[in-house]
């Protein structure tokens, strides 16, 4: 365990590549012991300390700030979010997949039985630290040998900017060095690759009111949405009838779920479209798909239809097909999209209603709606 920090210490110097395992290890042992490293990441240097209250107060004091302001968990490889989040949201999944490992922090908001459930599997100290407020940031750095320091340590580590208060972050070990030189037991040197940003990592919270982009950084706000969003695409014949009662429908599921207007959607990082693959440009719905989408409590009164193009396609998260023809001829269109291309209803098609009056529409728009209840935790 590191001295108290107003004790004067030798803060060890290393220069170390990623492939040095010896002294990766050095490294990994030295905070699970307790101790404090001015570690690099591709962004700035992060002051790397375990999870424990007698080191967070130690870092606190390093660091010069109060204790009541948060940390930020660090991962070496974005796997190890699960261990952490058990349900991650779907635009924050997508988020992962694109930016991570990258200069962006995600908070994340868990409920109440996740909080306890995460009590029990990392122990209560662990959680009073990292789950404050119900909601905890993580980071997972672009950088291999801060990866390699992360994954080599085993435990909980959070690494923030290597800096006392009110003063800029460190961006090279000597900075580091000069700010903590006597207070901390590590600085490393990983050359001169190391910190190219020279900037702070973004930070997105998911949580139950949307989507919010706490500071922009690396990842603009224009960024951030773009990574974030969900698209879902319906696909039919002329995208007159099916494809927009879908488009409806599942409009109005996750609005309910969320708690919020149809319109609010793009908050909660979702977009909802359709589209048809011999459909005519700018033609409204059909006027018995309008009826019975009424009846549901949706309006697709300003749907206008759109033709399938090879883009949509490339642009769109989930596509689900009306029919097994359908995603044949979808997935001829794009290939190489594999999974993201479904038939909706996984028990059969969904045939045409067209000239086949209002009972038909009902009963296809019953049997659109129960096949995306039973698809909405594949969406959320």
């Amino acid at each position: 365990m590191g001295p108290p920090v107003g004790l004067i210490m030798k803060t060890q110097y290393l220069k170390i590549e990623p492939d040095q395992a010896d002294l990766i290890r050095k490294v990994a042992q030295c905070i699970e012991q307790g101790g404090i490293a001015a570690i690099p990441t591709e962004t700035v240097y992060g002051l790397a300390a375990r999870v424990r209250t007698d080191t967070l107060n130690r870092l606190d004091q390093v660091k010069q700030r109060p204790q009541e302001k948060r940390y930020t968990l660090h991962i070496g490889d974005k796997k190890d979010l699960l261990r952490y989040v058990p349900n991650p949201p779907a635009p924050a999944r997508k988020l992962v997949n694109l930016a991570w490992p990258g200069p962006i922090t995600i908070v994340f908001e868990l409920n109440r039985a996740n909080l306890e459930n995460q009590e029990k599997k990392l122990g209560i100290e662990i959680c009073q630290v990292l789950y404050q407020d119900s909601t905890i940031g993580i980071r997972c750095p672009d950088l291999p040998l801060c990866s390699e320091i992360l994954k080599s340590t085993g435990i909980s580590v959070v690494a923030p900017s290597a800096n006392p208060s009110s003063h800029p972050p460190a961006t090279t070990a000597q900075q580091a060095i000069d700010y903590f030189d006597g207070k901390i037991d590590l600085v490393i040197d990983g050359g001169k690759n190391v910190c190219s940003h020279k900037k702070s990592s973004a930070v997105v919270k998911f949580g139950a009111t949307g989507i919010q982009v706490l500071r922009e950084g690396v990842y603009s706000n224009e960024d951030i949405k773009r990574l974030t969003t969900v698209r879902i695409l319906f696909v039919c014949t002329g995208n007159s009838c099916r494809s927009p009662i879908a488009e409806g429908l599942c409009q109005k599921i996750l609005a309910d779920k969320f708690g919020c207007t149809i319109d609010e959607l793009s908050h909660f990082g979702y977009t909802i479209e359709s589209a048809g693959l011999a459909a005519m440009e700018g033609l409204p719905a059909s006027v018995e798909a309008e009826v019975v989408c009424r009846e549901f409590g949706v309006s697709i009164e300003k749907h206008q239809s759109r033709q399938l193009i090879p883009h949509r396609l490339a642009e769109s998260d989930f596509i689900f097909t009306m029919t097994s023809a359908h995603a044949k001829a979808c997935s001829e269109m794009a290939g190489g999209l594999g999974e993201r291309i479904k038939r909706l209803d996984q028990k059969g098609d969904i045939s045409d209603p067209i000239g086949r009056g209002l009972p038909a529409y009902r009963n296809c728009a019953e049997q659109i709606q129960a096949a995306l209840k039973e698809r909405i935790d594949e969406l959320i």
